[in-house]
């Protein structure tokens, strides 16, 4: 069995020295060496990098250049790719990398670590292993990311739907509430839930030929309702591709006051031609006279897509020209849009 590790950086590729955690260039080879020696060689693994950085640091042109490393691999030459990635923001490189290559034939694992390898509490070589036993079932094809719970589970997400760590815990959970499955005992287990789609069909092309842009050039705007957002503190003086507001839980913003008044923002973006995206609806036919007002408006609705599938599903339309931004965002293209 062969399998590429792309190393990004992160808590998985850094140590801790003098109370502080950076990235270090040889925690790729310990964390394979790690592995052998826990577990023997029972692979091959060949080490690849596009960049290394501690993960908050992530912008689009990262981004770019992980996009451009992954189409660059011979997947014939492979049993799987794994990714390892910094945990604050591995929930976003999860959907664009499930967005951009769910049509892969061999499986593409996501994972991270929650303490440097060194540490007693890190899980990061235990994610790592469940990454090499999810390729090795052979019963996946797509991208996946894997992460250990504080119950010792070794949880498989659909990466368009892993939401971002609580801050407290540590811990991830799935949009939709059900996780992909489990790896147990080298082997994975399937969560059968009405939200997932069978593994038979996780082939990916589903949803037509890939849409892979150039690069991220043009930027999405991405705004979280909360009491007392002022929209007048934004500048549209050098206006974004595309707006995104995540919206309260019910679909629902502030319409009230000057400032705070969404539908006022609206009309700003309108007059400087920027489209405006509003999620997550459950249902756009049902909703609150808040919500009715700026669908009146000409809003474009999301429906039933987390925060990080929407901005990196948004910020793919905005910057690529094979088709129509209306259609592309009308597709679920790897299971981001929840029945």
């Amino acid at each position: 069995m062969r399998i590429l590790v792309v190393l990004t950086g992160g808590t998985i590729g850094s140590v801790a020295k003098n109370n502080k955690i950076d990235i270090e260039e040889e925690q790729g080879a310990c964390l394979i060496r790690l592995y052998e020696s826990r577990y023997g060689r029972d692979a091959v693994f060949e080490l690849g990098s596009p960049y290394r950085i501690l993960s908050e640091n992530l912008t689009l042109s990262y981004w770019t250049e992980l996009k451009d490393y992954i189409s660059r691999i011979d997947t014939a030459a492979y049993d799987g790719i794994i990714i390892t990635h910094g945990s604050d923001t591995l929930s976003y490189t999860s959907a664009m990398m499930g967005l951009l290559f769910g049509h892969l034939p061999i499986p593409v694992v996501i994972t991270a670590s929650n303490y440097v390898l060194d540490d007693p509490r890190s899980n990061g070589l235990d994610n790592f292993s469940s990454a090499v036993s999810l390729i090795r079932a052979g019963k996946l094809k797509g991208v996946f990311t894997v992460f250990q719970n504080n119950r010792g589970e070794n949880t498989v997400y659909l990466p368009t739907r892993i939401m971002e760590s609580d801050p407290y815990s540590d811990q991830y959970l799935s949009f939709g509430g059900s996780s992909y499955g489990k790896i147990t005992g080298n082997d994975f287990i399937y969560e059968a839930a009405a939200v997932n789609p069978e593994p038979g069909l996780l082939a990916g092309r589903h949803s037509g030929a890939p849409v892979i842009p150039e690069a991220f050039d043009k930027e999405v705007l991405l705004i979280k309702s909360y009491p007392g957002l002022n929209y007048e503190r934004i500048n549209l003086d050098n206006p974004p591709g595309a707006v995104l507001n995540y919206l309260y839980h019910s679909a629902t913003a502030c319409v009230e006051g000057g400032n705070t008044s969404f539908l006022d923002f609206i009309k700003r973006c309108r007059e400087r031609s920027v489209p405006v995206y509003v999620a997550s609806f459950k249902n756009v036919k049902k909703v609150y006279e808040t919500s009715s007002q700026m669908l009146e408006m000409g809003v474009f609705p999301l429906g039933n897509i987390s925060i990080e599938s929407a901005y990196a599903k948004l910020l793919i339309a905005y910057n690529q020209t094979q088709i129509d931004t209306g259609r592309y965002m009308e597709r679920n293209i790897y299971y981001e849009c929840l029945p």
